[in-house]
């Protein structure tokens, strides 16, 4: 039987923590931005589609649209995390 475990991986780290630091200095100058214009209505934030998806497309509403970004982001943090060395496959 094949058996999945998790494992700390210096890797998988580096692609996360690179993921949510991308995210978060994008996510800090919408932002910025937007602190700026006052008439911007959000167009700024397609930038971050790509963090978010595919998950983002599953929710039907957006009333909590910023946990659910965060939720989004931290989920493909956690999956980029995994596939670069965090999830291992033992044989028992």
């Amino acid at each position: 039987m094949i058996r999945p475990t998790f494992k700390l991986s210096r890797g998988g780290a580096i692609a996360a923590g690179l993921f949510l630091a991308v995210a978060t200095a994008i996510f800090a100058w919408i932002f910025f931005v937007a602190s700026k214009n006052p008439a911007d209505s959000g167009e700024s934030g397609i930038i971050l589609l790509p963090f978010l998806m595919p998950w983002i497309s599953l929710i039907p509403s957006e009333w909590l649209g910023l946990w659910i970004a965060l939720g989004c982001t931290l989920l493909n943090a956690f999956i980029l995390y995994c596939v670069f060395g965090g999830l291992r496959f033992r044989r028992r």
